[in-house]
């Protein structure tokens, strides 16, 4: 006669992925709240193109030129006639004490205008003056 052992039944392991689920959904919340999406808006125009340009460094002041009564300072705007108070007001120097500026300016402007900003930022001791370009193609 043989003896019949009773084996005993195998628990399967289930992993239930409902807990885990919300957990992401939540993570996936909480980082969409806390993240800051910065917008910036800026004017559109199109800058002068050339063949031979050379890289420049970044230069702590950069001033975007649309015509005489739109001119930004960094990110202030102003007119022509404003212009020379708002330089002084932020006079920004580089480690070297050499001041530089990058103009952008969009290509339509009048060579007057240009020539007039370049010399208010002579006055104000600016030595490098930088003209942004794009290239040919």
């Amino acid at each position: 006669m043989a003896v019949k052992f009773n084996r005993r039944l195998k628990t399967k392991v289930v992993l239930d992925m409902a807990p885990m689920i919300d957990i992401v959904f939540q993570l996936i919340i909480f980082f969409m709240l806390a993240t800051q999406v910065k917008i910036t808006t800026g004017m559109e125009f199109e800058l002068p193109k050339a063949e031979n340009l050379s890289k420049i460094a970044e230069t702590p002041l950069k001033i975007t030129v649309v015509n005489k009564n739109s001119i930004m300072v960094g990110t202030q705007k102003t007119n022509l006639t404003n212009f020379s108070a708002i330089l002084s007001e932020s006079a920004v120097t580089g480690g070297n004490d050499r001041k530089s500026v990058i103009l952008y300016g969009n290509k339509s402007i009048e060579y007057e205008l240009l020539i007039n900003i370049m010399d208010i930022l002579k006055e104000h001791g600016y030595d490098s003056i930088d003209l942004a370009l794009d290239r040919k193609r």
